[in-house]
């Protein structure tokens, strides 16, 4: 019997927003939920846990198992303007003894808010010896939960991994590859398939609209499965519920690639006008695109997340949608996702 499928949902931490009752009607389309992001105290390497956030993480728990659904919580996350958790986390991995603080830390955050596992979202490794580091942090973690000797033992291990097994580093001209022994700790690889192209161009794109450096989610899949050959019912395919915004250099021409004076920055789904009536690229890139005015939208609608969702479906262990509060209140994306999975 084949494994059931992956339906994972983000849900990214704030003192402004809660995970209140009202994320109820969310919760059932998915399989697993993830509380992101908390960080690694840079001095010890252990994990922090905001005492302003604990209130909103037990009602996340509690939310995610009324429904009988998995609870995990994602740790890292994305660089941003004033903080890179990277930096932490790799200070944690390169040493055995704050590997230990940081995998005991865990395991006693697990018992007491009752979370089901954890992700690493380490964005990115950059040298062998941190992939190294990363290979050992997670066989240290999961022989932790393997000699535990209470629920412990049953905790999830997930990691947030780069768009293809081998991550480009042009400084140092190293290959830096996640190495194929990760299979034998962790339980879900969470393929971060967007963020492609910073300008003029679908950040998501399935195939490339032209040829040329710029990634597409085929081509990384593969390099998953048949070039590295990891195992496909781990491999969860991300689909962003945000886009990106550009301002064109000419409104007469408003197709994927057109000329732009201004990259604007990321936009929710539910922030982009009448996102459902734009123009679906089914051919090539899989994605939604439109222009309003001056302002060209690149996109996912549930006419290219359902063709995600069904490519994941038949070829991959899952899909993860990052992230569900960019939604809208009718939660259109994420049921349109569920559906396609056939929940």
């Amino acid at each position: 019997m084949a494994p059931a499928k992956f339906r994972i949902g983000y849900w990214l931490a704030s003192t402004e927003k809660s995970f209140s009752p009202e994320n109820d009607s969310t919760v059932p389309l998915f399989t697993h939920l993830y509380y992101a992001f908390l960080q690694v105290q840079e001095g010890t390497g252990e994990l922090i846990i905001p005492p302003e956030l604990e209130e909103d993480m037990r009602s996340f728990v509690n939310c995610a198992h009324d429904k009988n659904k998995k609870a995990l919580v994602s740790i890292g996350g994305p660089k941003t303007k004033t903080d890179d958790p990277s930096s932490a986390i790799s200070m944690m991995a390169r040493s055995a003894d704050k590997r230990n603080k940081f995998v005991e830390s865990t395991l006693a955050f697990a018992k007491d808010f009752g979370f089901d596992g954890f992700e690493l979202a380490w964005e990115y490794p950059k040298t062998k010896n941190e992939m190294r580091n990363l290979s050992n942090l997670f066989s240290g973690w999961k022989s932790s939960l393997k000699s535990s000797k209470d629920d412990t033992k049953n905790l999830l291990l997930s990691i947030a991994v780069y768009c293809k097994p081998i991550i480009p580093n042009i400084s140092s001209n190293q290959e830096i590859k996640y190495p194929h022994e990760l299979e034998n700790y962790v339980d879900i690889f969470n393929i971060i398939l967007y963020n492609y192209c910073p300008v003029t161009c679908q950040h998501s794109q399935f195939n490339p609209s032209n040829p040329g450096p710029n990634n597409s989610s085929e081509d990384s899949i593969k390099s998953w499965t048949t070039t590295s050959g990891f195992s496909t019912y781990k491999l969860v395919m991300g689909i962003p519920l945000y886009g990106q915004k550009w301002i064109l250099g000419d409104q007469k021409d408003i197709s994927i690639g057109a000329p732009t004076i201004a990259y604007v920055g990321p936009v929710a789904y539910k922030d982009i006008p009448d996102p459902e009536g734009g123009i679906f690229d089914k051919e090539v890139t899989k994605c939604m695109y439109k222009a309003d005015k001056t302002t060209w939208y690149g996109y996912e609608a549930t006419s290219s997340i359902t063709e995600k969702v069904d490519y994941a479906n038949k070829h991959l262990g899952g899909y993860f949608l990052y992230a569900i509060g960019d939604d809208d209140d009718d939660r259109t994306m994420c049921t349109a996702a569920a559906e396609q999975m056939g929940a």
